[in-house]
């Protein structure tokens, strides 16, 4: 079909006009066919007649169908599609309607045929009874006489009886013609090639004239079977007849010709057989305008079903693609859509609500909204999701609000919806957006952390800079009293010790200062001599008076001899003190009060090869609490901590993670409930890195 309507666009012209001239005259012709034929096959026939006009004007609304069928298909040439498809259902309906046309057709053809047959046997009919009528009356008349012809000589069969002859009062002599031989007389003469016939005849004829042909002798085995008249269409002399048959009955006025014959018995027959010439052509005639009528139907109906079955199936699909399209879109969105009914329950929701909440669509669908996000009011968990009770979903409609998701392992995340509310034929429908802000959450904290960490980092500043001086002094002025003392003198050695003593405890005040100031400056070049013991050896130098005052034994085991690293120390030196922190803390969890023996803290620096890298490995060692693995399975997400409102805020492992990600490391945290917590930090040995501090 493709082929054939671009072969027409090729074919016929561009213009507009050109085109219409020849629809008109396609339309003339096609409407002039069934006259031309029949000009043409019989010029003597009128062939403006009303079934002519008939089957020209269904010619002709045919062809006006088929003309616009082909505009609207020529209009745009790139509306054709590559490759056209009709539905299964388009080829039934088709192969329905070739059966309905073809049987409508065949039963008008035989219908036809029927009634032609029984115009014949009704004139047939009528000729009978008229001849039966004449046999009547010169039966009860019993014969009449004639003037003997050559036509009409005496009747050698009838010379037994007396008054056969005769003659007039002029002397003309006459002849007694028999009811059977004036019909048959009558039947000899022939007004037209076209007039009808007919034929006595008997099993067992007087006259050889009056033998019966083969299918008059069937049709008096008819009837000596009982039956009253036989007709079918036979050809005589090559030219179709009707043929019809009915019994010579024995009657009182035939019992003197007839002897041997009793009254009632069957003598014979009456052949009567009337052209079907004529009543054929009209038949044909009849069929050619079926025909042509059908055939008309049969193409209207053809294109009204595969046009109709095209349009149908372009409409779906279109709409299908156009489903697809925005199906498409919807699934490609980076936040969540997520269709909810009037009652909380979950219609649909697209790929990136299920990645977001875990959850497969299929397990999803049906449930209640309660089940992925926690809304004012409502259930804390997606088990006591059931249908709603508590809150009101419509109450946050036509605005944007912050909320709890629940994923499908149980864990949460912080999420922003915004709902609206739309009407679906008698439904209503809200539609939420959703969109996962925990890395805007991480953004935010991080900010603020930095925020924090810059205002902590100047008044530790200040500070440090308001305590270095004060100390200066009392080292220096410490050190003028012990080169005061007098060596002889007697309390000389306790003065010395002690003005040690506050030499030494100023001397580590100024460090532990130095240290702070350097913390504080937070410098973000990249330094290429770093050793990984001298970033442990400043963070425990924060922290070890802590450590004293927890009783904390603290073993570090860091060989001198480690390669340098490349990247920035004081983002390393907060990332071992937020470990040291959270390793401290799980032990007076665990120990509270000085327990040196069981509180524990190791640190251990090693160079090894792994993943076929060269890193420097750094593990950090406690024996407090353990966390339990659902915990660990969280533990670096933003947000998450174990500790107490106050006590932590649940940035800093995840901030370390990120800082030692930048560094091109890995950090990872392995425990057990009572058991030790290692914490291992791996970096890469002399590689270059280039932070990014955004």
């Amino acid at each position: 079909m493709n082929n054939i309507l671009r072969r027409l666009q090729q074919l016929l012209p561009s213009k507009r006009s050109i085109r219409y001239t020849l629809y008109f005259f396609l339309f003339i012709f096609m409407g002039s066919l069934s006259s031309l034929i029949k000009m043409t096959v019989h010029p003597e026939t009128f062939v403006f007649s009303s079934e002519y006009l008939v089957t020209g004007g269904i010619l002709a609304v045919l062809t006006i169908i088929i003309c616009f069928c082909l505009e609207s298909r020529i209009k745009d040439a790139t509306s054709v599609p590559e490759k056209v498809k009709f539905g299964k259902n388009a080829w039934l309906f088709a192969g329905c309607w070739t059966i309905v046309v073809i049987s409508s057709l065949t039963w008008n053809i035989e219908r036809q045929k029927q009634e032609s047959i029984a115009v014949a046997t009704s004139e047939a009919r009528t000729i009978f009874d008229k001849d039966l009528a004449y046999y009547h009356w010169a039966t009860n008349h019993k014969g009449v006489y004639v003037p003997v012809s050559e036509t009409t000589p005496p009747n050698p069969y009838l010379k037994h009886l007396p008054e056969s002859t005769g003659t007039t009062a002029t002397g003309v002599p006459l002849t007694l013609v028999n009811p059977e031989y004036m019909i048959r007389q009558v039947y000899e003469i022939k007004a037209s090639p076209h007039s009808a016939l007919g034929h006595i005849t008997s099993l067992d004829p007087i006259r050889e004239e009056n033998a019966a042909n083969a299918w008059e002798s069937k049709a008096l085995q008819a009837f000596e079977e009982g039956e009253t008249d036989v007709s079918s269409v036979e050809e005589v002399d090559g030219q179709p007849y009707l043929m019809l048959m009915q019994p010579m009955i024995t009657e009182i006025g035939c019992l003197k010709c007839h002897e041997g014959y009793e009254l009632g018995d069957i003598r014979g027959g009456i052949t009567v057989s009337v052209p079907m010439s004529l009543l054929f052509s009209i038949y044909r005639k009849n069929i050619l305008i079926f025909s042509l009528a059908h055939g008309g139907l049969w193409v209207l109906g053809l294109l009204g079903i595969f046009f109709g079955s095209y349009r149908i199936n372009r409409s779906m699909r279109e709409r299908e693609e156009a489903e697809a399209r925005t199906r498409s879109i919807i699934d490609n969105m980076l936040d969540g859509l997520i269709t909810i009914s009037e009652d909380g329950t979950v219609e649909s929701l697209n790929a990136a609500a299920c990645r977001m909440f875990g959850h497969e669509s299929a397990g999803i669908v049906g449930k209640h909204i309660d089940s992925l996000i926690q809304f004012p009011g409502g259930p804390a968990t997606p088990e006591n999701a059931s249908d709603g009770n508590g809150h009101d979903i419509r109450s946050v409609v036509g605005s944007q609000k912050e909320l709890t998701g629940m994923r499908n392992n149980g864990s949460t995340f912080p999420i922003e919806m915004s709902l609206s509310e739309m009407r679906h034929g008698q439904d209503r429908l809200l539609i939420a957006t959703v969109r996962d802000i925990t890395e805007e959450k991480i953004r935010k904290a991080e900010a603020l952390h930095a925020g924090q960490l810059a205002a902590i980092g100047e008044l530790a500043a200040g500070v440090a800079h308001e305590i270095n001086n004060p100390i200066n002094g009392i080292i220096n002025y410490t050190q003028i009293l012990l080169d005061d003392i007098e060596p002889e003198a007697q309390s000389a050695p306790l003065h010395k010790d002690i003005m040690g003593r506050i030499i030494k405890e100023g001397e580590r005040i100024a460090i532990i200062v130095s240290n702070l100031l350097s913390f504080a400056r937070q410098r973000d070049e990249m330094l290429d001599e770093i050793r990984i013991g001298d970033v442990i050896e400043d963070s425990v130098a924060l922290l070890s008076h802590q450590f004293q005052q927890d009783g904390i034994h603290l073993s570090v085991d860091v060989p001198k001899d480690l390669p340098f690293l490349r990247g920035n120390p004081q983002q390393l030196q907060q990332v071992f003190i937020n470990l040291l922190t959270n390793a401290s803390y799980a032990l007076n969890q665990r120990f509270p009060g000085q327990n040196p023996e069981k509180k524990k803290l190791e640190i251990k620096s090693r160079r090894m090869v792994a993943d076929d890298r060269d890193i420097m490995r750094t593990t950090i060692t406690d024996w407090g609490s353990g966390i339990d693995q659902d915990v660990i399975d969280h533990i670096f997400d933003t947000l998450f901590t174990t500790k107490p409102p106050g006590k932590g805020t649940g940035l800093g492992l995840s901030i370390s993670k990120g800082i030692i990600r930048d560094h091109r490391g890995l950090l990872t945290l392995k425990s057990e409930p009572d058991g030790p917590t290692i914490a291992t930090v791996d970096l890469p040995v002399g590689k270059s890195v280039s932070l990014d501090q955004g």
